[in-house]
């Protein structure tokens, strides 16, 4: 639907996902996955016979890109499955190798992919700001997000100056962009993946797939951790990143009036989370064990 037609604030930006220039550098990123780490079994583009990666062709009068990927078997992980926490903690191991391969291999591709940084922030806080005329949002409760992805900022600015944390982010990474096949996890899809600070994907990682209880971000997390240590700050900022994607899920449906995912969401974070954000508390109190156990 178009955006006057849903009273939402989506689907703005998408066209720059959708370039020749971005369309192009994800094969290439794909590709790169593939020749450096081939367990990852990420989609593999094969090459036409004039051994590229992507053919450009005319469809409907426009210039396309075109290209083949090998099929991967596999299954969407399931909520509740008996399988379920294994593959939670596997997940958390690929996303470390992921972040492992882009800080290794794809520096390349950096300035070719959308940024997903500090002005991404500021327009979430923007566009949530809007919800005070139409009533979604009060304002002490902006305050409280406001101050909170204020902090987010504070992380990203200080992030800025470690090359480690920043990198091709997958920003996707979810249930249904998960293939298991017996023992493997496969993260697929990367249509959307930003240059930007890897941490991200663990805090989006924890929001789509773990629950209430948190136990599911928990084996993320030590899947991660396992790989790539994480430390007090990562944990926080695991935390604050997760913050920052139910945010701008907000951020999406704040001009919708009497919308219940909106109203609980923002009474939820702005009378809890967020406010154990600004305070030093945990937010997700389970992951925070990843440090004390010995994972």
């Amino acid at each position: 639907m178009k955006k006057e037609n849903e009273d939402s604030t989506a689907n703005s930006e998408d066209d720059k996902y959708f370039s020749h220039e971005a369309i192009a550098s994800e094969i290439r990123i794909l590709h790169l996955f593939n020749e450096n780490y081939p367990e990852l079994q990420t989609p593999v583009p094969i090459k036409d016979k004039n051994g590229r990666l992507h053919t450009s062709m005319i469809l409907n009068g426009k210039s396309v890109l075109c290209l083949l990927r090998k099929y991967i078997p596999g299954n969407e992980l399931v909520k509740q499955s008996v399988a379920y926490m294994k593959q939670a903690y596997r997940a958390g191991l690929a996303a470390a190798k992921l972040h492992n391969c882009s800080n290794q291999y794809l520096a390349g591709e950096y300035s070719n992919r959308p940024a997903h940084r500090q002005e991404y922030v500021q327009n979430v806080i923007h566009t949530i700001e809007q919800g005070i005329h139409v009533g979604t949002i009060t304002q002490a409760q902006f305050e409280i997000v406001k101050q909170s992805l204020e902090f987010v900022m504070t992380r990203m600015d200080e992030m800025d100056k470690r090359p480690d944390y920043l990198g091709i982010v997958h920003t996707d990474l979810r249930d249904a962009n998960f293939l298991s096949e017996g023992e493997n996890v496969i993260p697929i899809d990367f249509g959307r993946c930003v240059y930007g600070y890897l941490l991200y994907d663990l805090g989006e990682m924890c929001a789509h797939m773990s629950g209430d209880d948190g136990l599911a971000a928990l084996e993320i997390v030590k899947g991660y951790h396992s790989l790539r240590k994480l430390s007090h700050y990562d944990i926080v900022t695991i935390e604050a990143f997760k913050m920052l994607f139910i945010l701008s899920v907000v951020a999406e449906q704040i001009l919708q009036k009497d919308n219940v995912y909106v109203y609980n969401t923002l009474k939820r974070l702005t009378e809890i989370d967020l406010v154990c954000l600004l305070s030093g508390k945990p937010v997700i109190q389970e992951i925070r064990s990843v440090l004390t156990n010995g994972h």
